[in-house]
């Protein structure tokens, strides 16, 4: 298995409501002067490059977006749309991926990731994706457990995927249905 655990968004799955919380706004960036040092500066903290020019040529036009708190109109969650066609991976043809998601800690479990993650769902299927997909570090159990209850499956790569599958599931506590896998 690769570095990363892959989700699946389901075939005619309807896409996710983006519920924003209250006290908080969504809107789509691009990646500028507004929000470039916000946004890398949530990056770096959550354990990505902390440089926008890594992947910004692979966001789709209205494809970043950022949680703004209202009171402070501070940028505290970001999430992309990328286009990603192979993932370094030839299971996923013409793909999209939701990517570089990360929440501020101070504004965490106010539904700002589930958010985020619906958008940039929403952007890639509203633009015709054949396969839209969530690539996770496997012990990444907060941001499985979103997506998870977002509406993603859980891609199986191969037969050694399910047990590891039946774990993350067992370490959340939820139940594991294999016939809710999926594989590109």
């Amino acid at each position: 298995m690769s570095e990363d655990t892959y989700l699946l968004w389901p075939d005619g799955l309807r896409p996710p409501d983006v519920d924003v919380p209250e006290g908080y706004a969504l809107r789509a960036s691009a990646l500028t002067d507004r929000d470039r040092e916000a946004v890398e500066g949530l990056l770096g903290a959550g354990g990505w490059p902390a440089d926008v020019e890594a992947f910004r040529d692979r966001v789709l036009p209205n494809g970043s977006f950022v949680a703004v708190e209202r009171a402070t109109n501070a940028v505290v969650g970001t999430c992309s749309a990328l286009h990603d066609p192979n993932a370094a991976d030839h299971r996923f043809p013409f793909g999209g991926a939701v990517a570089r998601l990360v929440v501020d800690p101070a504004h965490r479990r106010q539904g700002l990731g589930r958010a985020l993650a619906a958008a940039a769902t929403r952007r890639l299927l509203d633009a015709g994706y054949d396969s839209v997909r969530a690539g996770v570090a496997p012990d990444s159990y907060p941001a499985l457990a979103l997506l998870l209850n977002a509406g993603y499956a859980p891609c199986v790569l191969d037969d050694g995927d399910l047990g590891r599958w039946r774990d993350v599931f067992d370490h959340l506590g939820l139940p594991f249905d294999r016939e809710r896998c999926l594989r590109p």
